[in-house]
C-alpha cells in the first residue's frame, strides 16, 4: 500500500467525504473555470437578490491550490481527530449544518453592521472557501480534547478551549487578506454548539445511535472508515450553564492567554534569568555563525490539532 493510500485509509469517512467533495468540486473549476463571483458569500446578493445557494457554494469552492492545499490539510488534521471522538454520523451532521450555519452568522453580522453604524465593506464583501467549518470544527474538537493547553506555533501556551480564538488573531496577522468573519462565524458557531444553544438542528445521541442500527444505513456503517458514536455520547451539547457561565468561561480563557503573552514577552525582552539557564546546553560558535551545526527550532512546534 502506498503512502497516499494509506493515509487517505486512516481518515474517517465524514471527513473524507467532505474533502473528495471540495477537490471534485476545485478540479470543476480548473477545468471550466467558472465566474468566481457566481459562488462565494456576498451578503448583498443573498439578502436582495435571494441567492441563498451562496450559502453552500461559498464553502465548497476555493480561491487557488494553495487555498484548498491548507484547507484540506487543516480538515484532515482537525477533522480526523474529531470524528473519532464523536463518530460518523454526529460529524456528517456537524459538518452539513456548519456549512449553512456559519453562512448564515456571516450574513447576518455583515447586515447588522450594515443596519446599525452603516458600514457597508463587508455586505459587498466575496469570500470563499472551507476555512469557516474548519473553524467551527476546531472549536468543537478543542473542547473535547483531553489536553488542557496547547502551543501556538510553538510561541505561547493557551488553554484548548481559546486555541481556535489565538489561531484567529494571530493568522489575520500573519495573512490580513484572508476573511476574519468567515473564521469569527465558525468559532462562533462552534461555541453555541459546543454549549448546547443550537441542538434544535442537531439530532440527539440517541437518534444517531438508533440510526446506525437501521438496514437503510448498513452499507455506509459496514465501511472500514465508519466511527461508531461512543457508548458515553458525542459529549457535545451538553453543557447548559447559561449565559453567565459561558461568558466566565470565555473570560477565564481570555484573562489565562494574556497571562501567557506576557509572561513570553517579559521572557523576550528580560531573558529567562541565570537559574533559569543552567538547563539551557549552548552549541558551538559554528552553529551562531552558520556552521553545520545548526540549530532547529521546528520541533517544538505542535501545530494544528491532530
Amino acid at each position: 500500500m502506498s503512502r497516499l493510500a494509506e493515509t487517505l485509509a486512516n481518515i474517517p469517512l465524514a471527513t473524507l467525504s467532505i474533502m473528495i467533495v471540495c477537490c471534485v468540486v476545485y478540479m470543476y473549476q480548473f477545468f471550466v473555470d467558472p465566474p468566481m463571483h457566481h459562488y462565494t458569500m456576498c451578503p448583498r446578493l443573498v439578502i436582495y437578490m435571494s441567492e441563498y445557494y451562496r450559502f453552500i457554494t461559498s464553502s465548497l469552492f476555493h480561491g487557488s491550490i494553495m487555498h484548498i492545499g491548507m484547507n484540506m490539510m487543516s480538515t484532515m488534521a482537525i477533522g480526523s481527530s474529531l470524528e473519532k471522538r464523536i463518530g460518523t454520523l454526529a460529524m456528517a451532521t456537524t459538518i452539513l449544518w456548519g456549512i449553512q450555519l456559519t453562512s448564515s452568522i456571516y450574513t447576518f453580522i455583515s447586515w447588522l453592521l450594515y443596519i446599525t453604524i452603516g458600514y457597508e465593506h463587508l455586505m459587498n464583501q466575496h469570500s470563499v472557501g472551507f476555512s469557516g467549518v474548519i473553524f467551527q470544527l476546531a472549536v468543537l474538537e478543542a473542547n473535547l480534547s483531553p489536553d488542557r493547553t496547547r502551543s501556538v506555533f510553538g510561541f505561547v501556551n493557551v488553554s484548548s478551549k481559546m486555541y481556535p480564538w489565538a489561531l484567529l488573531v494571530i493568522l489575520q496577522f500573519i495573512m490580513p487578506q484572508i476573511s476574519f468573519l468567515g473564521h469569527l462565524s465558525g468559532i462562533l458557531i462552534g461555541t453555541m454548539q459546543s454549549h448546547g444553544s443550537l441542538n434544535i438542528f442537531f439530532p440527539s445521541d440517541e437518534y444517531l445511535k438508533d440510526s446506525e442500527q437501521k438496514t437503510s444505513l448498513a452499507f455506509i456503517v459496514r465501511q472500514p472508515s465508519f466511527v461508531s458514536m461512543p457508548e458515553a455520547g458525542t459529549g457535545l451539547g451538553r453543557r447548559r450553564e447559561g449565559s453567565a457561565g459561558l461568558f466566565a468561561e470565555v473570560g477565564g480563557s481570555i484573562a489565562l492567554f494574556v497571562k501567557n503573552v506576557c509572561e513570553t514577552l517579559k521572557v523576550m525582552i528580560f531573558g529567562r534569568g541565570e537559574g533559569s539557564n543552567q538547563n539551557i546546553q549552548m552549541g558551538s560558535l559554528g552553529a551562531a555563525w552558520g556552521g553545520n551545526d545548526s540549530v532547529r527550532d521546528d520541533e517544538g512546534w505542535n501545530g494544528l490539532p491532530t
